[in-house]
């Protein structure tokens, strides 16, 4: 049954999309007026998306559509303080990296040489966990080369300068090389020179192929192009963690209730665990940023928070020349938060609350060969 809240939120995004845009305002500021969000957990997740709608309003021409929205939601860490929150507190996050990490410790154990092609190494906070992953295991490459693919240069400097302090740590001999660029703007060159990468190559993508975009003039999907050119270079195995849930194609009505459906389950988790009020309410705010761009972007090429689900990955990987890496339906993780549960399907790996996926893990091998 739906809630006034309910029915006021949904106006607005009617309005919004109507182009009726000084109702959209009225319908927001009504909404605004029954939320306690000190009070009521639940109304920061109203505040969330009425926010995103308001900046849809403004994205279409209109000036600021409620200052009260906006002002509600400007305080507090900055993002970079809000991801570090939420790497700390949330199973989603550490169990995803538990499972796709045990993936990657069979993938590269027992060689003497091995490349590791991380795609979004962001500051290498996986990558540091798995290589004390592999020390423990007793698993460690003699020799690692580490490609990461960053487009921002501050992180991948500061993943070099991490991965470099933790092989010192657990004795490990890696090679670091940076590539500032995303994945879909490697030049023709490098994707020639990464076939000369010491073998067994392992290919990891945690959270970053959904922000694979179209490049302007560019023929067909990105995302598969990325895709055909990692099986191209004959991989050992390939690790995909994504989100389970459509924001990619979606019509903006679908995309708002999937986002909703989404993100409302990953509070409700949250809500759960033994974090500080504050804390729960800054991880909330973080995720506020992908609502925003989710349902608050009027111009759809300026998207990036364009998630898929595991079925449709799945079938991207298959028409890039994939199948799916048998190692998934046996890996056991180190460990896995008692709040969130593993699905365990061909090729994927699950992570649910209360019986729904929220993230999924998939692993997948060139369909000739292994590598």
């Amino acid at each position: 049954m739906r809630t006034l809240k309910d029915e006021l939120l949904l106006q607005g995004l009617e309005h919004a999309l109507a182009g009726r845009q000084m109702e959209a305002v009225e319908v927001l500021r009504s909404l605004h007026a029954l939320l306690d969000v000190r009070a009521v957990p639940e109304d920061l997740h109203y505040l969330l998306f009425a926010t995103a709608i308001s900046r849809r309003l403004e994205g279409a021409g209109v000036g600021p559509s409620n200052p009260y929205l906006h002002a509600a939601l400007e305080q507090g860490p900055r993002q970079i303080d809000l991801f570090r929150l939420l790497v700390t507190h949330m199973p989603l996050a550490s169990t995803a990296d538990a499972v796709a990490n045990a993936v990657l410790t069979g993938l590269l154990r027992g060689h003497g040489d091995a490349t590791l092609l991380d795609v979004g190494i962001g500051q290498a906070r996986q990558e540091c966990g798995l290589l004390r992953e592999l020390a423990r295991a007793g698993a460690l490459p003699r020799r690692l080369t580490l490609v990461g693919v960053e487009p921002s240069g501050p992180s991948l400097r500061q993943a070099e300068a991490s991965v470099a302090e933790v092989a010192r740590e657990v004795g490990a001999s890696v090679r670091f090389v940076g590539l500032e660029s995303p994945v879909e703007g490697l030049a023709d060159a490098t994707w020639e020179a990464l076939r000369g990468v010491p073998r067994p190559l392992v290919v990891n993508a945690a959270f970053a192929m959904h922000h694979v975009a179209d490049m302007p003039g560019g023929r067909g999907e990105a995302r598969d192009a990325v895709l055909r050119r990692l099986c191209a270079l004959a991989p050992k195995g390939l690790v995909l963690c994504e989100p389970h849930v459509d924001h990619h194609r979606a019509p903006v009505r679908e995309r708002f209730r999937n986002a909703w459906n989404h993100f409302t389950r990953v509070f409700a988790l949250l809500d759960t665990l033994d974090v500080p009020r504050e804390d729960r309410a800054a991880i909330k705010r973080f995720f506020g940023r992908e609502v925003d761009d989710i349902v608050g972007t009027v111009d759809e090429a300026a998207r990036c928070e364009r998630h898929e689900t595991a079925p449709s990955w799945q079938d991207r990987l298959r028409r890039a020349g994939f199948v799916s890496l048998e190692a998934m339906e046996k890996v056991k993780p180190e460990s896995v938060h008692p709040a969130v549960s593993l699905r365990r399907e061909r090729g994927c790996v699950g992570i649910c609350y209360q019986e729904d996926m929220l993230v999924a893990v998939l692993g997948a091998r060139p369909a000739e060969g292994d590598g």
